[in-house]
């Protein structure tokens, strides 16, 4: 029996394809993720009860010695898959917990290739699946990007308070830029609203310049906000890219701080028509008291840090996660607020997105904008 294998300490997403046959195949709803939290979700259409019609309301019974044998595929759930027999999730939890034993405690977690008991009777065929009507284009769900804060008063967030059923889906752009327009256009063609937090000089290479664009076409979707010219370490000094010359001689002074901003900010809005003010995110999410005043000095007094790390910046051959890793990690961990952290130049990161819009969506989150969470 072909079994996967997930890092340590990471939620699950069942996107690997099984190496073995299934007796019987049943319809296979959208990824299943597990929650983190009790709000759990499914990936079965809303409209779809988690319990099948018609099925058994007795108590679960023993794992039959004879039965239906039926071998979990790519973007099964439990759900799916006891609507398809004719029985329930508790049920296929009793026949098959002894077996799997995170059954128990993760019902929304199956793996392909576990071989599931699915009925107590033998060569019992999966029911017919109704034609459901075409699903509507994906839509942005009221996201919106046009509604920038007024500065005010110096505040710092990882996730934005009292925001409702809104998720910030937030990329930077300071350094590898494969392939950043690639996620834009899937941005669009998928109506989400981001925030994008830009370096001034990767701002000004022939990709950054298409984002630079997509963001003018597209200002109903996308925000810019400034990530300084250079991507250095400005409490401690270093860092820097694709340079690390700009970053040299230690922790920055407050004016060297707001001459990296204020550099940037130039290009920002020169590329996209907006005022990056008073939207910042420190490179490496570096600060002390000493840098937010200087932002707060230099016009910068919102200070975006992330709840959720992708990590998508490190390739899968140096130990960084996977895309089905990544969606675990985003749409199992995310709340009302939550600020999601990617990068343009990430690695897995489109091939995880594909997974992560509609994760999220099915969740009843809006994916949106830092300003349209702020409002």
């Amino acid at each position: 029996m072909h079994r996967t294998a997930f890092l340590p300490g990471m939620l699950t997403v069942l996107v690997v394809l099984s190496a073995c046959s299934p007796t019987a195949v049943a319809p296979s709803p959208s990824i299943v993720v597990a929650p983190s939290s009790a709000a759990a979700w499914q990936s079965a259409s809303p409209s779809q009860s988690s319990t099948p019609t018609n099925a058994p309301t007795t108590s679960p019974t023993e794992d039959p010695v004879s039965g239906t044998p039926y071998t979990v595929q790519r973007g099964d759930t439990l759900a799916a898959i006891a609507r398809s027999y004719g029985t329930t999730t508790q049920q296929l939890q009793a026949w098959n917990g002894d077996r799997y034993p995170s059954l128990a405690a993760s019902p929304n977690v199956i793996e392909p290739g576990w071989v599931l008991t699915v009925s107590s009777e033998p060569n019992v065929t999966p029911r017919p699946t109704p034609m459901a009507a075409p699903s509507p284009p994906p839509t942005g769900s009221g996201c919106t990007a046009a509604n920038r804060v007024s500065a005010g008063s110096a505040q710092t967030f990882r996730t934005i308070p009292d925001a409702g059923p809104g998720v910030a889906l937030t990329f930077d752009m300071g350094g590898r830029m494969d392939p950043a327009v690639d996620i834009m256009s899937f941005l669009v063609a998928n109506d989400v609203c981001a925030t994008i937090f830009a370096t001034g000089v990767m701002s000004q290479t022939e990709q950054g310049q298409q984002v630079m664009a997509i963001i003018r076409a597209h200002p109903e979707l996308f925000e810019i906000a400034n990530h300084t010219m250079y991507h250095c370490d400005l409490a401690r000094g270093g860092g820097g890219s694709p340079s690390t010359d700009p970053c040299t001689g230690g922790p920055f002074s407050a004016d060297r701080i707001r001459r990296e901003l204020a550099d940037a900010e130039a290009i920002l809005r020169d590329g996209t028509g907006q005022n990056p003010q008073p939207y910042w995110r420190p490179p490496y999410g570096s600060i002390n008291q000493a840098v937010l005043d200087a932002a707060a000095s230099a016009g910068y007094t919102k200070t975006f840090l992330w709840d959720i790390d992708t990590v998508d910046w490190k390739p899968i051959t140096d130990g960084g996660p996977t895309a089905e890793q990544i969606a675990a990690r985003v749409v199992g961990n995310a709340v009302n607020g939550s600020n999601v952290l990617f990068h343009l130049g990430g690695y897995e990161t489109l091939d995880s997105l594909r997974l992560i819009v509609p994760g999220l969506r099915d969740r009843g989150f809006t994916l949106t904008s830092l300003s349209d969470l702020l409002n």
